[in-house]
């Protein structure tokens, strides 16, 4: 039971981890590539998802947690899409789907 509450956490601090990092990606690319407030916060935002994802690994196996991060895609594509009218190509959209499934697959397995 306790390795079930283990997994679950992990699996939840590395998605955390993945949206940190996605966030300090989007204000890496809302500073410009100037020396500004929105760099200084995406390089906080970023090395939180850091911590969080060293948090992460205490509690369950890399193999399992890494195809975790790839949510990162996923968020990324919908921050740019949401926040930056970026288009979402059908081609890009069947492979953020098949990112979901992996990780689903991937996350979901009991061993």
């Amino acid at each position: 039971m306790e390795s079930n509450y283990n997994k679950k956490l992990g699996i939840t601090l590395i998605i955390v981890a993945s949206l940190f990092t996605a966030v300090g990606q989007l204000f890496w690319k809302l500073s410009e590539a100037s020396f500004n407030l929105n760099l200084i916060i995406g390089f906080f935002l970023y090395g939180l998802g850091a911590v969080f994802m060293i948090a992460a690994f205490k509690f369950e196996r890399v193999s399992l947690l890494h195809p975790f991060l790839s949510l990162g895609y996923v968020i990324s594509i919908a921050l740019g899409f949401f926040l930056l009218n970026e288009t979402i190509s059908p081609m890009k959209l069947v492979g953020t789907l098949i990112i979901i499934v992996g990780v689903i697959l991937v996350g979901g397995q009991d061993e």
